[in-house]
């Protein structure tokens, strides 16, 4: 029995497209808090349902009366929703990348509710609109001809803004420098993205309804493979980030902390991480004197806060528990380095996602202290130049930020060249030695009275 071409180019792509909604939708939630904590989760869950939405309609249209009537309704609707949430999320990961959190995209909301996308959407609505009021059917799109112009209009002007925010953003210095395949991760998840509401306009609407070709019609194949494309793109880069909220320490040591180290990049040479652990535990857990002179403004209350009360990141290879109980950390968050999947954990081949949080925490929170042990771990997963550039990019967010990054490293895991390199930029210290001395030089001076 000869197989029929509504079930080769409708109903089977349609099925396999739902199924891989379901996984989408398993992978997804998978990465739990470290997803849906950011803002841009809802733009990417609108869009997998604007698939399925599509996906149900092609499987189910030919069996319900008179649903295959509103098909053209049905395509350019979902052209148009899909196009405008990629401009949404290009934009909370450029223009608007400050307010991509869950808590500041809200309140960027309530004090600016005429932005780029809510203005770009109120069109794209306008446009839906228009479409489910025109009437228009199969056999008469040749009679709405300025309503599908419109709608090509709408797609191309969103596509270039796609392209236009990253490079704006880029010039004026509000995006971080990201290592190349971030780049390339993110460029490729952008053109599945853009393919997919293109080839359902320019196949479906266009080529099939326009011009009676629908019989063969590839575009649900198109959809399928494109959002394959999509799908293990996105969990890949897991949105290149996982969000780590800031704590302040609630273990208080007895006693107070007579130094502070200066705003900077510190490589830690030694062993073992111990003397790198121990001078991050001791910044985060142990108040300044009371006496201390503090170098920030007198009217700057925040900057006096963050001074006293610094919040701390622990990235480590070693068990997280374990480096609690050991430094005395209760609520520092620490990311740990590890191929198992779970909240806080990073694998050491998703490098550009270890960069891209550790820029987003320095960001966020201004004089903080970040702590990065593990890098020859990392390195035997990832090229040492990889690492070196990533290692580079979390150099300038640290001074940007003036945040206190310390790097700690075995000495002995790098040849000669590497460490020099490692080494360029940042102020070495070795050992227990070093980071004594360091503490000696970094005493506070007593305000005046």
């Amino acid at each position: 029995m000869p197989v029929s071409s509504d079930f080769l180019f409708r109903l089977l792509p349609a099925v396999l497209g739902l199924i891989l909604v379901g996984f989408a939708i398993y992978r997804l939630s998978g990465v739990g808090g470290t997803y849906f904590h950011v803002a841009t989760s809802w733009v990417v869950g609108l869009f997998v349902l604007s698939v399925a939405v599509m996906f149900a309609f092609a499987a189910i249209a030919n069996s319900v009366a008179h649903l295959e009537d509103f098909h053209i309704q049905v395509a350019t609707s979902f052209v148009i929703g899909a196009i405008w949430l990629s401009t949404c999320s290009v934009s909370l990961i450029t223009i608007y990348r400050k307010h991509s959190y869950r808590d500041e995209f809200l309140q960027f909301l309530k004090d600016k509710p005429l932005n780029l996308m809510s203005m770009w959407g109120l069109l794209g609505l306008l446009l839906i609109v228009a479409v489910w009021n025109s009437g228009i059917r199969d056999t008469s799109i040749g009679s709405h001809a300025v309503l599908l112009i419109a709608v090509t209009t709408y797609l191309i002007a969103s596509i270039v803004l796609d392209m236009v925010m990253p490079i704006r953003a880029n010039a004026k210095g509000e995006l971080p420098r990201l290592p190349r395949e971030a780049k390339f991760t993110m460029a490729f998840l952008a053109a599945a993205w853009i393919i997919i509401p293109s080839s359902v306009l320019m196949l479906d609407v266009i080529l099939g309804a326009g011009f009676g070709f629908s019989k063969h019609n590839p575009y649900l194949w198109v959809i399928v493979v494109m959002f394959v494309a999509f799908v293990r793109t996105l969990s890949m880069i897991r949105l290149q980030t996982v969000i780590v909220d800031p704590e302040v320490e609630t273990a208080r040591r007895e006693g107070f902390r007579a130094y502070d180290i200066p705003r900077g990049v510190y490589l830690i040479y030694d062993g073992k991480p111990d003397s790198a652990l121990s001078l991050f535990s001791e910044l985060v857990t142990l108040p300044l004197r009371p006496d201390a002179k503090i170098p920030v403004s007198d009217d700057s209350a925040s900057e006096t806060l963050e001074f006293l009360i610094p919040r701390g990141l622990v990235v480590t290879r070693e068990f997280p528990d374990a480096v609690r109980e050991r430094y005395g950390l209760q609520v520092t968050p620490i990311i740990w380095l590890t191929e198992s999947p779970g909240e806080r954990r990073i694998a050491p081949t998703s490098l550009a996602v270890l960069t891209d949080s550790l820029v987003r925490f320095m960001e966020s929170n201004h004089n903080s202290i970040i702590l990065v042990e593990g890098i020859e771990y990392i390195i035997t997963f990832n090229d040492f130049k990889k690492v070196q550039r990533s290692l580079d990019i979390l150099n300038e967010a640290a001074w940007v930020t003036k945040a206190r990054l310390v790097i700690a490293a075995h000495p002995d895991a790098f040849d000669r060249k590497e460490r020099a390199l490692l080494e360029r930029d940042r102020i070495v210290l070795r050992g227990e030695p070093g980071v004594s001395e360091l503490k000696r030089e970094s005493k506070v001076a007593a305000a005046a009275a």
